[in-house]
């Protein structure tokens, strides 16, 4: 399913390593990944979340705390996928195949979250999932879990999949390339968008700014797309020890903007927060 990030090519897998005609070749991990990352595509040695961030997120995702977002996507998901095209000829609905890609997968709980419960509540189609991130330290960690996808490290705005491949992308927080996403759906396939809502995580954020701004709305709807589904999910959750506090803190961009006064605030007083996320679902528009 990848290409060649050198070439564009397709990559073909014999035992142990992707080879393109060009004869570009990329080793796969043990952990069960492979990193099509070019040099050129690095903003710095490491890019991407560090152990600390992706460590912390894992262990807090893995609490259920954000486990009513992931029902929720998997909801829209389910909607709407039933109704994408597979390919052009009939094929009984137990045979029908949906390629489901995360842009910017971290550690993966968002897409074996979706991908089971697309593939456990209903038998029209089966859900096949792969996702890349530019962080190594996450698609290792999320190759070494969730084996029954296939990950990479890439750059989200260089997507090492061929041209009209994917019938869903779900995007979690992550950066992007519209003309990238655009390229790689199926016409009529679908972009499951997921950013933080005004109100998101307000009171973390109330202990690290004196006067906190709210979370910009989302971009109008880009070329090529058409906007199916949108909505806003709120819910509150209780952090209950120190620990899932600074998880809470390290998973987020204000980690690193946060006085040690304010996080240690927040590792001893934060209790109720307050998750608020926009949720909009596009559909590429074919081309007739």
């Amino acid at each position: 399913m990848w290409i060649c990030p050198a070439c564009q090519s397709p990559l073909t897998l014999v035992e142990r390593t992707y080879k393109c005609a060009a004869g570009h070749t990329y080793d796969v991990a043990r952990e069960g990944y492979v990193n099509l990352l070019l040099a050129q595509h690095k903003r710095s040695k490491e890019p991407g979340d560090n152990k600390q961030m992706v460590n912390a997120r894992r262990s807090f995702l893995e609490q259920g705390y954000y486990q009513p977002l992931a029902k929720r996507m998997a909801d829209v998901l389910q909607q709407f996928s039933g109704s994408v095209p597979v390919n052009d000829i009939e094929c009984p609905a137990a045979e029908r195949l949906i390629n489901l890609f995360d842009v910017g997968c971290g550690e993966g709980y968002y897409l074996n979250y979706v991908l089971t419960r697309l593939n456990g509540d209903q038998k029209s189609f089966v859900a096949k999932g792969a996702g890349l991130d530019i962080s190594k330290i996450a698609v290792q960690k999320a190759a070494k879990k969730y084996s029954v996808s296939e990950f990479c490290v890439a750059s989200s705005f260089a997507i090492p999949l061929p041209d009209a491949s994917q019938h869903s992308v779900i995007q979690v927080f992550a950066p992007s390339s519209e003309q990238e996403i655009l390229r790689v759906l199926k016409d009529d396939g679908v972009w499951l968008q997921v950013n933080p809502a005004a109100e998101h995580l307000a009171e973390l954020k109330a202990c690290v700014y004196a006067a906190p701004a709210e979370h910009k709305p989302a971009l109008p709807v880009p070329e090529g797309f058409e906007l199916c589904h949108e909505e806003t999910v709120t819910f509150r959750f209780t952090l209950d020890t120190s620990d899932m506090r600074m998880n809470l803190l390290m998973m987020t961009p204000y980690y690193w903007s946060t006085s040690v006064q304010n996080a240690q605030r927040i590792k001893d007083l934060l209790s109720d927060v307050s998750a608020h996320f926009s949720l909009r679902l596009l559909r590429k528009t074919a081309v007739r």
